[in-house]
């Protein structure tokens, strides 16, 4: 295997001198079998990586305070929160689920924030409570019924608002957030954004510390992120507001396959900082605190999941259709958007791919699809595929389809193999059997 293609895995990967894929210096195919599969695995160092990366962008490209605030929904379990919380990042949360995780792993509420765009009564008690650094209003009803939740409780909201600047970006439809037409946030062109930042300065029940923009995922051109930040300055500088605190969300793209674009992250956070930077610059205004929030930059690369490959047929075109052990219910991604990966076998990593074949899953849906055409060294049932760039939106969109058990996850370091999850396989305690007396 080419050290392009292995730049897909984990920094750890490695192929072994009997052509065997390795993360960590972990036999997978020992993994496979002692955990099962589906297995997913995230790799320590790759996070680290990708979290230090981020921060000392941030500290060579702007002059001021920073901060890297994980994106929960990419993926999120107790086990991988408290690591996340060691490591000093922060959470951006959405639910009243991910509060609670995110609390019980010891993250400080100063490094919170609290998203969506229809927050339970409970979700926004809760972070009231908590004292988060900030709930994210997304528009003018939700600042109305924040406001009077604020006012039962007695206690003052420290929020932003979530400003959408009405812009198209180059990404899939359905992970593009910053468009007219979007269910997100406070659009700049109606006036919403204006007046939100007008009505929440009037509050006294309110600390809006700061503004929030989020343009989508997988973007991979840094110009819409000037733009945007552009237009959310002219919003506040219309409404008299300046703002502590900015955060121009995540979404910054990943490579799956190798095809896509280079990743580095450093146009991204240079081109946002450089705006920032020139926007108060040009009102006189001081520099405010930064905040990104990845999700899918940090944690994609880190994760890699095996399967188990099954049945296989040749189709009346000619391609071999490869049947595994997840797909759909582990990742829906295919699914959802069309999106693109690769794998490799695992026994025989380096091996040269001489055969196209088509990779699905083996749920009963004609859409469950993981690789619709790849090229493959010759694969034989048992052997094990990697697909690399599994370590966001698979799991956290993952469901129990077919009555299909959710895969163990397991965190790895040198010598050391952590679970973060385990495996609710039927034929292991705890799975939930019917039982006609419990119907009553």
């Amino acid at each position: 295997m080419s050290s392009e293609q292995l730049n897909l895995f984990p920094l750890s990967a490695q192929i072994t001198p009997a052509g065997e894929l390795t993360i960590a210096g972990h036999s997978l195919v020992e993994l496979a079998d002692q955990y099962r599969t589906p297995l997913y695995l995230y790799d320590g160092q790759t996070i680290r990586h990708q979290l230090d990366t981020l921060t000392g962008l941030l500290e060579r490209h702007y002059p001021s305070p920073s901060m890297v605030a994980y994106a929960s929904k990419a993926y999120f379990s107790y086990a991988f929160a408290c690591k996340l919380a060691e490591l000093g990042a922060g959470a951006d949360v959405v639910s009243l689920g991910e509060i609670h995780l995110a609390r019980q792993a010891g993250f400080p509420a100063e490094v919170i924030h609290l998203h969506g765009n229809n927050k339970s009564e409970e979700e926004l008690l809760a972070a009231l409570e908590w004292g988060i650094q900030a709930i994210v209003v997304d528009s003018l009803d939700e600042l109305a019924l924040l406001e009077e939740l604020a006012r039962r409780a007695g206690r003052r909201a420290r929020i932003w608002l979530r400003i959408t600047p009405d812009l198209n970006v180059s990404t899939h439809p359905h992970i593009t957030t910053s468009h007219r037409a979007s269910k997100f946030g406070l659009h700049v062109e109606n006036g919403d954004a204006e007046n939100g930042i007008r009505q929440a300065l009037a509050s006294s029940w309110f600390h809006l510390t700061g503004l929030h923009m989020h343009l989508g995922s997988q973007i991979f051109d840094a110009e819409p992120y000037r733009q945007a930040l552009r237009r959310m300055f002219a919003a506040a500088e219309a409404a008299g507001y300046i703002p502590q605190e900015i955060s121009p969300g995540g979404g910054w793209g990943v490579r799956y396959t190798e095809h896509d674009p280079d990743d580095s992250a450093e146009p991204w956070i240079k081109a946002v900082s450089q705006t920032v930077v020139e926007e108060c610059q040009r009102r006189g205004w001081p520099l405010p605190k930064l905040v990104v929030e990845p999700g899918r930059w940090l944690a994609a690369r880190s994760g890699v999941a095996l399967y188990r490959v099954g049945a296989q047929k040749t189709t009346p075109d000619g391609i071999r259709v490869v049947a595994i052990d997840g797909g759909l219910a582990d990742n829906p991604r295919v699914a959802l958007y069309q999106a693109s990966y690769t794998a490799r076998v695992v026994q025989r990593a380096a091996d040269e791919p001489s055969r196209r074949m088509r990779i699905v899953g083996k749920f009963c849906e004609s859409g469950d699809v993981l690789i619709p055409e790849i090229w493959l060294p010759p694969v034989h049932r048992g052997d094990l595929l990697a697909v690399p760039a599994s370590g966001a939106y698979q799991l956290s969109m993952s469901s129990n389809y077919n009555y299909a058990a959710r895969p163990a996850v397991l965190w790895l370091e040198p010598g050391r193999v952590e679970v973060m999850q385990c495996c609710d396989r039927p034929d292991q305690p705890g799975w939930w059997v019917y039982r006609p007396e419990e119907a009553r």
